[in-house]
């Protein structure tokens, strides 16, 4: 392949939760730092079926921002939209032809992965070889953004929260070798069975079964059932599914603000979760700790090796006919805040 003249930056797409943007924020130091050029963000706040904001503008720089609010053609009545919700008007949700539905098609012939690379972007689809694998023939990057444990990228974001006069998830003085955390996943992948009978372009994975975490705490013999506690977008709920099959987790006083959910679980000696963006985060965060990890319904990365304290297991899922599911689900009070 031919590499022509470098562009000025890397422009980098994101999209997602704050715990996604933090992962392409790593990904997008990492490469800057490659190819030695700076990078730009744009921010896709609908592209996930969810909204999301903007939520991690304290850990960049005005020079690193591009388009923070870049819309999703044919989505209207942006004002009535709530975090952490389904996006029932969003274009793939509809019966007629729109923009969002060809590219949909278009992505189903893996005819965009083409076309993608004639305009010379990079989609890293969460495997970390491509990202390391970078060279200056790309000019974009986009989702979904590799899990990375880099030291120098760690260092960075180590540097951005306390420059941003936040506590660092990224210190290695934090770790609580009792401390047992339960990361639960739940929020819209309640939606999960009704949004795959409409399109697979968004997040498919059911809610992981409670039993699976009991199975994985009584493996571990070191656990002190005093100190297990679950973090989760919806900490009420997911304290009942775990108490229904004899997990007596508690729910950290004040909880709710990822922000300080993350801190939280980054200072756990053993961390439990699974392949959604929040327990990543935290993974490599208490992996750069001194921590263990277990994370479910995970893959091992192929041909990168840095999460030496992690163990991968299968899971066992909640029936997609179970009522726990459902499009209009409702939310908590106290769900993840920005």
């Amino acid at each position: 392949m031919k590499i022509t003249a470098k562009s000025k930056f890397l422009h980098v797409k994101l999209a997602g939760g704050a715990t996604a943007q933090c992962l392409g924020l790593m990904n997008a130091i990492y490469a800057s730092k490659k190819l030695s050029k700076p990078f730009k963000i744009s921010y896709y706040p609908y592209s996930t079926g969810t909204y999301w904001p903007f939520a991690i503008d304290f850990l960049i720089n005005d020079s690193e921002k591009l388009n923070t609010e870049i819309p999703t053609r044919g989505l209207k009545q942006l004002n009535q939209l709530q975090v952490g919700k389904v996006i029932r008007s969003h274009p793939l949700f509809k019966t007629s032809i729109s923009y969002e539905k060809a590219l949909s098609m278009l992505r189903k012939t893996h005819l965009d992965s083409k076309l993608q690379l004639m305009r010379r972007e990079l989609e890293i689809r969460a495997t970390p070889s491509k990202l390391i694998s970078i060279n200056n023939y790309f000019r974009s990057i986009s989702g979904g953004f590799a899990q990375i444990n880099e030291f120098e990228v760690n260092n960075s974001m180590d540097l951005r929260f306390r420059q941003a006069n936040k506590e660092s998830p990224f210190s290695q003085s934090r770790l609580d070798p009792k401390l047992t955390v339960i990361h639960y996943r739940l929020g819209d992948k309640k939606a999960t069975p009704a949004q795959m009978q409409h399109t697979m372009d968004f997040n498919s994975d059911l809610i992981i079964h409670p039993q699976t975490y009991a199975e994985v705490l009584q493996s571990i013999p070191s656990v002190e059932k005093q100190k297990i506690f679950v973090v989760s977008d919806e900490p009420l709920l997911a304290r009942n599914l775990l108490a229904e099959v004899g997990v007596q987790a508690q729910i950290r006083s004040g909880g709710g603000n990822i922000w300080e959910d993350l801190l939280f679980m980054s200072s756990a000696g053993t961390f439990i979760g699974s392949k959604s963006q929040v327990s990543q985060l935290a993974n490599i965060c208490v992996e750069n700790n001194g921590g263990k990890s277990y994370l479910l319904n995970f893959t091992q990365h192929i041909n990168y090796d840095k999460f030496k304290n992690t163990i991968y297991l299968d899971s066992k899922f909640i029936d997609p006919n179970h009522n726990i599911y459902s499009l209009d689900f409702d939310l908590e009070n106290n769900l993840h805040s920005l």
